[in-house]
C-alpha cells in the first residue's frame, strides 16, 4: 500500500486463509465444566478460550498447573477433530500462489497449534515462508509477539507488509505495530466494525487483496467504490464547514462559505506525473496566494491509464492529503477514473480560498518597483534531472542529482509562505506566479494584464544555479523555462527601504529586478540601448521531449 510496494503479506489462518470448523462455544463450555468440577475460581465466563485458561491457572495456584494441562488438551482435541473437515476458502490458493510468484513473501500466524496448522498447510500445499501458532510464542493475539517474530523472520520491515485477518484480534495487534491491516469479512463482523475497529482496509473478495498489494492493475471505468470508498475516507479532508463531503454517491460537496470574498483556481499537471499529487496541490496554492488569498477547500479531477495498480494511486492520494495537511486545505473530494485511451496520469485541481486581510488595491504607478522572491527555475531543474537521470549522470554526481531532483521540496516550488507574509505586511500592488513559458511569460503577461511597462536590470535575475548549468548542457533558454518556486511582484517605490529591511531580517531571498516605465512591454538595456526583453511561444523544457 506504500509507493515502495508490500514486500509481505502477514495472514491469520483460521477464518483468513481456510474455513474455521472449530466449535469454540462447545470448547468453552467442557473447558469450563472441568474447572467447575476441580472447584476452581473462575475469573471471567467471557474471555476468550487461551486467555481464560491462562486465567483460571493464576487464579488457582495449586490446582491451577494441573488444570492449564488438561484444559489445553481439550483445546488441542477438538482442534484437531475439526481440521478433519477444515479446507480453503475460496480464490486462497490462487491468490497466495499469485503473491508467490511476485515475489511477496508469506507469513501465517495463528492462535491454533501446530500440529493442525502444519498438517492441514501439507494436505492442501498452502504456500508460505513462516508460520508462527500459539505454541511458538509467549502470548498470542492481540498481543504483536506474533507480527513481531514473523518480521524477523521474514527479514522485512514494519512498513513493509500488510496483515490480513478475520477477527479483531488481528487488527489490535497491527495496530499496536503500527502495521497497516486489511479485515476479512464474515458472518459474524462486518465491515463497520472492522473500520471502527481500525483497519485500514476490508475485503469483499479474497482477490481484491491482489489489487492492494498493486500486482493486479485496474481495467478502465470508474474506480471500483470499495477502493474509492477506502481513498475517501482516509486522505480526504473535512471541518465543520464542509456540509456534506465526498462519498460514494455523493455527487458534490456542499460548503458553508464564511466569508464575502472567495479566490477560486484551477489548474491541471501537464509536464510530469512523477510527484503528480504535491505539484497538484502546490501549483493551484502558488496561483491562490499571490493573488493575497488563503487556500481553503479543494477537488481534484484523478484520471488514470488502464492497469494502473492500487498502490499507486493510493501514493498519489497520500501526497494530496500531505499536502492539504501541510496547509491546512479541505479537500472535498472530486473525481477519479481509470481510462482506455490514455498513457499517463492526468490530474487537475479546483482550489477556493478566502482573502488574507482586507486592504484596497493599489493603482500600479511609473516608478513603482519590481520585485523576484526567491530563485527562478527550481522547478524546470527538478523535472529535467527527473527526466534526464541516466545521462546527466555523465555530468554530475549521483548525490548532487538527486538534491536537484528534490528541489521541488527544497528550496521548493511553493511560495505560500513569502506569498502570505509579504501580504500580511505590505500593501502589495500585484504578484504574479512564473510557471510555464518562465521568467520572460511572466513578465509580459503582468504588462499585458496591468496595460503597463516594464525595465528590468537582467544581471538582477536570480537563478537557481543548477538551472544555468542544466540549460546549457541541452541548450535551452533559462529566461523562457519553467519557474514555478518563484514571484514577481510590484510595489510602491516609497516601500522599498522598509521592504528591503524586512525580507533581509526574515531571511527571504529577493532581489528589486526592476521598474515600472511608461513604454508597453518588458525591455531590458543591451550595450546601453533598451531592448525588447526575449519572448518564447512555448516553454523552453519542451525541447527535451
Amino acid at each position: 500500500m506504500e509507493k515502495a510496494g508490500i514486500k509481505g503479506v502477514i495472514f491469520d489462518f483460521d477464518g483468513t486463509l481456510v474455513n474455521s470448523e472449530i466449535d469454540f462455544k462447545k470448547i468453552k463450555e467442557k473447558i469450563l465444566n472441568e474447572a467447575v468440577k476441580e472447584n476452581l475460581k473462575i475469573p471471567s465466563e467471557q474471555l476468550p478460550i487461551l486467555e481464560l485458561i491462562e486465567k483460571i491457572k493464576n487464579f488457582n495456584k495449586k490446582k491451577g498447573r494441573d488444570f492449564y494441562i488438561k484444559a489445553h488438551k481439550i483445546l488441542k482435541e477438538e482442534e484437531i477433530k475439526s481440521a478433519v473437515k477444515t479446507k480453503p476458502k475460496k480464490d486462497v490458493l490462487k491468490v497466495l500462489n499469485n503473491l508467490r510468484e511476485n515475489k511477496i513473501k508469506i507469513g501465517i500466524i495463528t492462535r491454533n497449534c501446530k500440529e493442525v496448522v502444519i498438517n492441514v498447510i501439507k494436505k492442501f500445499s498452502i504456500p508460505f515462508d513462516v508460520v508462527l501458532t500459539r505454541d511458538d510464542v509467549y502470548k498470542v493475539k492481540p498481543e504483536p509477539y506474533h507480527i513481531k517474530k514473523c518480521l524477523v523472520k521474514l527479514g522485512l520491515k514494519k512498513n513493509e507488509v500488510i496483515l490480513v485477518g478475520d477477527h479483531f484480534f488481528d487488527i489490535k495487534a497491527a495496530k499496536r505495530l503500527n502495521i497497516k491491516s486489511i479485515g476479512v469479512l464474515s458472518e459474524y463482523i462486518k465491515e463497520e466494525d472492522f473500520l471502527k475497529e481500525g483497519a485500514d482496509f476490508v475485503l469483499e473478495e479474497f482477490e481484491d487483496l491482489e489489487y492492494i498489494i498493486g500486482i493486479k492493475g485496474f481495467s478502465s471505468g470508474k474506480l471500483p467504490n470499495r477502493f474509492l470508498k477506502y481513498l475517501l475516507s482516509k486522505y480526504t479532508i473535512k471541518d465543520e464547514t464542509v456540509l456534506i463531503g465526498p462519498g460514494v454517491g455523493i455527487d458534490c460537496a456542499i460548503l458553508k462559505i464564511k466569508d464575502d470574498t472567495i479566490f477560486a483556481k484551477t489548474d491541471p499537471i501537464t509536464l510530469t506525473w512523477q510527484d503528480i499529487g504535491f505539484y497538484l496541490v502546490n501549483i493551484n496554492l502558488n496561483d491562490i496566494s499571490v493573488m493575497g488569498g488563503i487556500p481553503e477547500y479543494f477537488s481534484t479531477i484523478l484520471l488514470f491509464p488502464e492497469n494502473i495498480t492500487f498502490p499507486e494511486i493510493e501514493h498519489i492520494f497520500s501526497q494530496i492529503n500531505e499536502e492539504c495537511r501541510k496547509y491546512n486545505i479541505k479537500w472535498i473530494g472530486g473525481h477519479t477514473e481509470i481510462l482506455s485511451n490514455i498513457k499517463a496520469h492526468i490530474a487537475s485541481g479546483f482550489l477556493m480560498g478566502s482573502k488574507i486581510r482586507h486592504f484596497k488595491r493599489k493603482e500600479i504607478k511609473i516608478g513603482d518597483i519590481i520585485f523576484l522572491v526567491k530563485e527562478i527555475g527550481i522547478e524546470a531543474s527538478s523535472i529535467i534531472v527527473r527526466e534526464k537521470y541516466e545521462f546527466l549522470k555523465n555530468y554530475f554526481s549521483e548525490k548532487y542529482l538527486k538534491k536537484i531532483k528534490n528541489s521541488i521540496k527544497n528550496p521548493g516550488i511553493s511560495i505560500y509562505r513569502e506569498a502570505k507574509i509579504l501580504w500580511e505586511n505590505f500593501d502589495i500592488k500585484y504578484m504574479h506566479d512564473p510557471t510555464e513559458g518562465g521568467i520572460s511569460t511572466a513578465l509580459y503577461e503582468i504588462s499585458e494584464a496591468k496595460n503597463i511597462g516594464i525595465l528590468i536590470e537582467i544581471k538582477k535575475l536570480k537563478f537557481y544555479p543548477p538551472t544555468i548549468k542544466l540549460c546549457k548542457i541541452f541548450n535551452l533558454d533559462p529566461y523562457g523555462i519553467i519557474s514555478s518556486g518563484c514571484i514577481v511582484g510590484i510595489l510602491d517605490k516609497k516601500d522599498i527601504n522598509d521592504f528591503v529591511n524586512f525580507c533581509q531580517n526574515r531571511k527571504i531571498k529577493f532581489e528589486i529586478i526592476g521598474k515600472v516605465i511608461e513604454e508597453k512591454g518588458v525591455y531590458y538595456f543591451k550595450n546601453h540601448k533598451k531592448v525588447e526583453f526575449p519572448k518564447f511561444e512555448k516553454d523552453e523544457i519542451n525541447k527535451l521531449f
